[in-house]
Formats: structure tokens, C-alpha cells, sequence
């Protein structure tokens, strides 16, 4: 195992990030999508929106193989499999989410749709050409290499195949204050985010060409997912202001994230976007 797989399984295993995702994000591991922008709807529903999106960017029917490439709980992959009939593989490196994951597809029926293994995304073990689509939710920048990554998404993926990557992109580092940058540092080491600094604001797409996907395309919805960040943000805020006032950040990485990000957020330091492009035919 290396050492960037190991700080991702840490990370999530840290009792803190448990209940976070359990209980605040009722085991999602992604936002919520609010199409008029406002707060006017439940996070639940706005993440069963974001949910929905994944499959209208990828087109999904019932004769077509799937691949959620960091499924997290299972969340994202049992719904689309419920609502959607696609077969979805989720391959994730943390072992206790795999589990869950294959709980929630037998909870909810869908485990005769869904197989979850333990797998890293760089290096699968499908044969060439073998998904109709493939797509991440906020998981790649967990990749301490995204060249790696998308090559092997491409390989694995067929001919005129889909992706659809839901991820975020943050500004040069010189948009950045020192300590927005130090609290940027201090938040995706704490999380894992070993890959942070490959997605750049207007690059990324270039990245993703430069590996031979085409029709390479990216909406911005940062707007849309600011009532998510938002919400965290007022979640954050008071124990936030003990965690600065001792310099404690490190220790409460997502009271942190949740605080820090949505400010930066809010500057346009960090954008959302849906990555989309399809592999040559």
C-alpha cells in the first residue's frame, strides 16, 4: 500500500469524518445541486439533483456497464442503479466503505445491479474497453497522479464511452493570500487531497484532452452547490472560532474545510465543475 493510499484510508476512518459524512451528509461523500441557486429545497433532495445529473451527463440506460471510480458508501452507485438500470461497478480503496456500500445495495435491492471491490482507479484490473461510462464524484483528487488516472480511465473505457467527473478546480496559488493558502495546505493534506494542485481553474480540461478523451467539455456549478457550502459554513462557524483561536485546524480538519473552503469559495479561489468528454470512436 503507499503512502498516499494510506493517508486516504486514515482520513476517512478518523471517527470525526465518520460522522460527518453519516450524519450530516447521511453517508454521501458529494454536495448537493440546487438549480435556482437558492436554498429552497432540502439538502437530501438537492443530492438526489446532483445524483440525477450524473446520469443525464452520461446518458445512462439499463444495457450499459458503469464505473464509479471512488464510490465512496455506495450512495451515488445504489441510486443510479435503482433508478437508472445501468450495471455500476464501484472499486474504492477504503475497505469499511466497500462494505457499506455492498449493505446499501442489499438494504435497497439493487446488489443483483451493483459489485463493490476493493480496487485503486489507477491501476484496475478490467480488461481493455470494458465500461460504457465512467464517472467520479469529488473522489480524484485523492490521485497523487491524474495523468495515471485518466489513462487508466481511458483504457478501460469503450470506444465512444463516456466520462463525467465531478470535481473541484482551485485558482494559481499567487489568487491565494498566505493564509488562505497555509489553510488550503492544512486542509487537503488533513483530507488526503494529495492531488489538489493538478486541478487548476481553466487547466484542467486541457489535462484531461492532453490523455486523448474528446468533446471535452466543463460547466461551472459552483453556484449551484453554494447552499451545500453554505450550510456547512453555519454548521462550522462557532466551534470554528475556538479551533483559530488555538491554531488547532490540523486536529478538526472539517470544521476547517467546511469554514475555510466556502470563504475561498466564495472569492472564486474554488470552483465546481462537470467535466464531460467521451473516448474516441
Amino acid at each position: 500500500m503507499t503512502s498516499s493510499q494510506q493517508k486516504v484510508i486514515q482520513y476517512y476512518s478518523k471517527i470525526g469524518s465518520k460522522i460527518g459524512y453519516d450524519y450530516l451528509l447521511w453517508g454521501s461523500m458529494h454536495f448537493g445541486y440546487y438549480p435556482s441557486k437558492k436554498a429552497d429545497i432540502c439538502e437530501k433532495e438537492a443530492q438526489r439533483i446532483y445524483q440525477d445529473l450524473v446520469a443525464k451527463n452520461l446518458t445512462l440506460n439499463d444495457q450499459q456497464i458503469v464505473l464509479d471510480a471512488g464510490c465512496g458508501q455506495g450512495v451515488v452507485s445504489t441510486y443510479l442503479a435503482k433508478y437508472y438500470g445501468p450495471q455500476v461497478f464501484g472499486i474504492n480503496i477504503v475497505p469499511f466503505q466497500v462494505k457499506k456500500a455492498q449493505a446499501l445495495a442489499q438494504k435497497i435491492q439493487v446488489q443483483d445491479k451493483t459489485t463493490y471491490k476493493v480496487m485503486d482507479y489507477s491501476h484496475t484490473k478490467y480488461a481493455n474497453d470494458f465500461f460504457d461510462a465512467i464517472y467520479t464524484t469529488e473522489t480524484l483528487s485523492h490521485s497523487p497522479d491524474i495523468h495515471k488516472t485518466l489513462t487508466e480511465f481511458f483504457r478501460i473505457l469503450k470506444p465512444g464511452g463516456k466520462i463525467a467527473l465531478f470535481e473541484y478546480t482551485i485558482a494559481p496559488d499567487s489568487d491565494f493570500t498566505a493564509q488562505e493558502k497555509e489553510m488550503l495546505d492544512i486542509v487537503a493534506d488533513g483530507s488526503a487531497m494529495v492531488g489538489l494542485k493538478d486541478f487548476r481553474h481553466d487547466a484542467f480540461t486541457k489535462t484531461i484532452k492532453s490523455i486523448g478523451f474528446e468533446n471535452v467539455k466543463v460547466e461551472n456549478i459552483t453556484d449551484n452547490i453554494r447552499p451545500s457550502l453554505y450550510r456547512l459554513y453555519k454548521l462550522s462557524r462557532l466551534p470554528y472560532q475556538f479551533i483559530k483561536f488555538f491554531g488547532l485546524q490540523k486536529y478538526f480538519i472539517n470544521t476547517t474545510a467546511g469554514y475555510e473552503y466556502y470563504k475561498m469559495a466564495d472569492k472564486g479561489l474554488i470552483r465546481y465543475g462537470i467535466f464531460t468528454g467521451n473516448k474516441p470512436v
